[in-house]
């Protein structure tokens, strides 16, 4: 009977500490995550998340700072929070910091979720791409879909659903002491040493239902950094960014066309284009606005051979600023370029066609420098009597010519007046400085 009572009691320590197991007492790992969220910063967080679950982590820590970002990309990564095999804390850190918009939504989804002091939280409305309110039907669509998301985790995690809501629908932000006075976060830490202190000893249950005791008090703390290549693609990935070497591209291989064998610009194009369209395939990009920015060079290239006095330019400004404003299809305001870079490259861009087109205009009525044509209106001067054919020498070579004012003598000045083959057809002129007097002759003719 005794031996049964014993058997008894191991099985049910062996149960409890089954269902109450402590998290695993090694390496807590983290990242900094202070980035846009869209689709490069997502799968840096997530790539993350798994490499410290195949680690055997005791926890995974994300040190937050983001305006918002890109909601479909917000969605993985919350879905991969609530999912995670191992204890997961989100901690908006240092001072200054903020979980702006998607940050509420990946700050909720933590098992863990802390605020250093003076750092906020909130304004999850959604917006369309160009940071304007949605219109009234579709904006229902978008607000009540996501209030439902952001229920859904706060319900999931236990924390406040009524605030998350008023954060979606009110764009409600407030700063971290009332974020933990509304359970919206779990605590308050100064750094990330205390946040580890004061996590451990915490319960957590994981999403197979198994629940943790957090062991986390001086545990190694071990950053898991971007790779190169996340690196250079959160960089590009940035709207600013992609805008510009969109643009940049474009300049480039415009410069090469019109000046082939330059190569220095057909190169920096061709790289700016590569860039650009591998920041495109983790960007929400309009094809309506790369559509009408590739029409609004179209248009600037044409203006140059056709007369049509500017309004192919005007077209084309006009065509270059609305292409530029809604480059971006978005829910998020961050997720949109610059208003100050689209009005700088839209004059710059401007500036550059309509320089080409005035520089060619003036080409046209500038006297010609190549080929004999450019001898007309120089000044020589005679070698030989022109009585009315001679030699004058001029721009440096003697050559064959026929005064239209006979005679000239030798060592007066002439002025070319036209070329016909390899004579020149001159006129007497003034000594250049005056130093040489008028002939008596000329004076009589003068005076006639």
């Amino acid at each position: 009977m005794k031996r049964l009572w014993w058997l008894g009691w191991l099985w049910l320590m062996w149960g409890l500490g089954v269902a109450f197991a402590d998290a695993p007492s090694g390496v807590v790992y983290y990242i900094q995550f202070k980035e846009i969220v869209h689709r490069a910063s997502a799968d840096y967080l997530i790539r993350a998340l798994q490499e410290a679950s195949a680690r055997n982590a005791a926890a995974f820590v994300v040190l937050l700072d983001t305006p918002g970002g890109e909601l479909q990309a917000t969605r993985d990564i919350a879905s991969a929070l609530l999912n995670s095999p191992i204890p997961t804390a989100v901690f908006v850190y240092p001072s200054g910091a903020r979980a702006g918009s998607a940050g509420v939504f990946i700050t909720i989804s933590a098992h863990v979720a802390a605020m250093a002091p003076g750092t906020n939280i909130g304004a999850a409305t959604p917006v369309s791409g160009s940071g304007e309110d949605i219109g009234e039907d579709m904006r229902k669509k978008v607000v009540n879909d996501t209030v439902a998301f952001a229920k859904t985790i706060a319900r999931q995690r236990g924390r406040n659903e009524e605030w998350v809501v008023k954060a979606v629908t009110e764009a409600a932000s407030i700063p971290e002491t009332d974020a933990l006075k509304l359970k919206v976060i779990d605590l308050i830490a100064t750094t990330p040493a205390d946040l580890l202190n004061k996590m451990n000893g915490r319960k957590i249950t994981l999403a197979n239902g198994k629940t943790l005791t957090l062991r986390t008090k001086d545990a190694p703390f071990q950053e898991i950094p971007k790779t190169w290549r996340e690196t250079l693609l959160m960089f590009i990935a940035h709207p600013n960014v992609f805008y510009f070497l969109f643009l940049l591209a474009f300049y480039g291989l415009i410069a090469e066309l019109q000046n082939p064998g330059a190569t220095f610009p057909g190169v920096i194009g061709l790289i700016s284009l590569l860039l650009a369209l591998y920041a495109m395939s983790v960007l929400p990009v309009n094809a309506l606005g790369v559509a009408l920015i590739l029409v609004a060079f179209a248009l600037f290239v044409a203006d140059l051979f056709t007369p049509t006095h500017g309004a192919l330019t005007f077209g084309a400004i006009v065509s270059f600023l609305i292409g530029s404003i809604i480059l971006f299809q978005s829910d998020s305001p961050v997720m949109r370029v610059s208003l100050w870079l689209i009005g700088t490259m839209t004059v710059l861009t401007a500036g550059f066609f309509l320089f080409i087109t005035y520089s060619g205009v003036r080409a046209q009525f500038r006297r010609k420098v190549s080929g004999q044509e450019r001898l007309i209106g120089m000044i020589g001067r005679v070698r030989k009597r022109l009585d009315p054919e001679g030699l004058v020498f001029v721009d440096g070579t003697l050559w064959r010519a026929i005064a239209q004012d006979p005679p000239i003598e030798e060592g007066e000045s002439v002025q070319v007046e036209r070329v016909e083959g390899l004579t020149l057809y001159v006129r007497w002129a003034p000594s250049i400085g005056g130093a040489s007097p008028v002939p008596a002759a000329r004076q009589e003719d003068g005076n006639a």
